[in-house]
């Protein structure tokens, strides 16, 4: 993979000047004020079918109902539609050419997929559209569909009472289903596939490898993404792991529940895990964590090399959990390292006390739903690393920005004491939640700390 021109920018030495807490404070309010809701009119219009009072009734707000705005919208609406309808169209010739029963030549691979990552680029910069909308008319940047705690009850309190096989995995294993492979730089590149495990997130599992070209023996990472990142559909999107490109390292990358191909209808993504509140939460922890299990039993099945999880933000959450229902999986699903970037031991405090969840109106949502952090902390068995992980802390690196106020420092470095890291496998940045992590790509020291302990193993 090629470093994006957004790499090489915070590779330079004007990242010294960029990344300061400051940059956290203003990324905040563009990610809940402007990204959010132009994403949330984006989601709308998906569902629309080009009809703007199907967009009204999909936006739930009556935004767009000026005479300036109607016309707006509507030419906004329109350019969805056709994005959508093209990347449709690439993606299903995208798939015959990976998955299909007829091989075509191995320059149509590369093409295929550069024209399935434009497409889809396309059509998530479409979104754009709406940018005269929002500068016109409120739009919520999440369309609250907070779950009642009788729901949440009803669909996880057999989980709750008992942890042990709260992250059972499927019996019997998921098939994965390998696609073709094209060349890239000095390696490899396919996809994965297998049906979602859990039954709050149905449909289909994805993930994408990058692999050394005739290196069996390479240790691998299966690395979760952060909420509403979605590498797979964006251009030009910083890589925080980009470090470790020519490292010879497996980089396997999954999709999380309800982002890319798996966006939920009506959703952008990364939407449900806020809107739905616990519920939301809890559904996606639930499968993700099932599906970095079955992934590092598919890395273990192809390579003799040592085999890691890891993941930043809502990734790095995911990852941590994983690392302790591992306790309670078959060998083979183990993780062997651990790399946490940007997290939190106390996911009630980044709910109802971080920054982001607080600028998106999550805390007064759960309000309105019922909840309180009595009742959100009941379920902090299904979502909090409580329990020690399956391996030593001697196997686990983590980076935490001093100043991050979206997972909060407290509660990594309380995570960090509990699980017993060493100083060695321990950096700490003066940054924030978004700056710390973008730091990588000029100070990679914890991604060097983590290929040499993978080296060791």
């Amino acid at each position: 993979m090629s470093p994006s021109i957004l790499d090489r920018l915070l590779a330079s030495p004007v990242a010294d000047l960029v990344l300061r807490p400051g940059f956290d404070r203003l990324a905040i309010p563009a990610i809940a004020g402007w990204y959010c809701p132009l994403s949330r009119a984006w989601a709308a219009a998906l569902v629309a079918d080009g009809a703007p009072e199907r967009f009204a009734e999909a936006l739930g707000s009556d935004a767009a109902s000026g005479p300036l705005t109607r016309r707006v919208t509507r030419r906004a609406i329109s350019r969805v539609g056709r994005s959508l309808s093209a990347y449709e169209a690439v993606a299903a010739r995208w798939e015959a050419d990976f998955f299909g029963p007829e091989p075509p030549a191995g320059e149509r691979l590369i093409a295929s997929e550069a024209e399935r990552h434009g497409a889809a680029h396309a059509l998530m910069a479409s979104r754009l559209g709406f940018v005269p909308l929002k500068i016109a008319a409120r739009i919520d940047p999440v369309k609250w569909a907070v779950a009642r705690p009788a729901e949440v009850e009803q669909r996880h309190g057999q989980r709750l009472a008992k942890p042990e096989t709260a992250f059972a995995p499927p019996d019997p294993p998921a098939a994965i289903e390998r696609s073709r492979s094209m060349a890239v730089g000095g390696g490899e590149q396919f996809w994965l596939r297998f049906p979602a495990p859990a039954p709050g997130v149905g449909g289909t599992a994805w993930a994408r490898v990058n692999a050394p070209r005739g290196e069996a023996g390479s240790p691998s990472l299966i690395f979760a993404h952060g909420i509403a990142m979605e590498p797979e559909f964006w251009r030009h999107l910083a890589d925080p792991i980009r470090a470790l490109d020519g490292a010879g390292v497996r980089l396997i990358c999954p999709e999380g529940p309800w982002h890319g191909r798996r966006l939920h209808p009506g959703s952008y993504g990364g939407e449900p895990v806020f809107a739905r509140g616990p519920l939301g939460f809890l559904d996606y922890l639930h499968a993700h964590v099932i599906e970095l299990g079955i992934l590092t039993a598919w890395a273990r099945q192809t390579g003799s090399g040592p085999v890691a999880i890891g993941g930043m933000s809502l990734g790095a959450l995911t990852a941590q959990l994983a690392a302790v229902a591992a306790r309670d999986w078959p060998a083979a699903m183990r993780p062997d390292a651990v790399l946490l970037l940007t997290t939190s031991g106390a996911v009630t405090e980044v709910t109802f006390d971080g920054h982001l969840t607080g600028a998106l109106g999550l805390p007064a949502a759960l309000a309105a739903a019922g909840w309180d952090r009595t009742t959100v902390d009941r379920w902090a068995p299904l979502v909090e690393p409580g329990a020690e992980a399956a391996i030593g802390g001697e196997r686990i690196v983590v980076l935490l920005g001093t100043v991050d106020n979206v997972t909060p420092f407290a509660g990594g470095m309380d995570l960090v004491r509990r699980w017993a890291v060493p100083e060695d496998n321990l950096f700490l940045r003066p940054n924030g939640h978004f700056s710390a992590s973008l730091g990588l790509a000029r100070d990679p020291a914890p991604l060097a700390r983590f290929v040499t302990l993978l080296e060791r193993l």
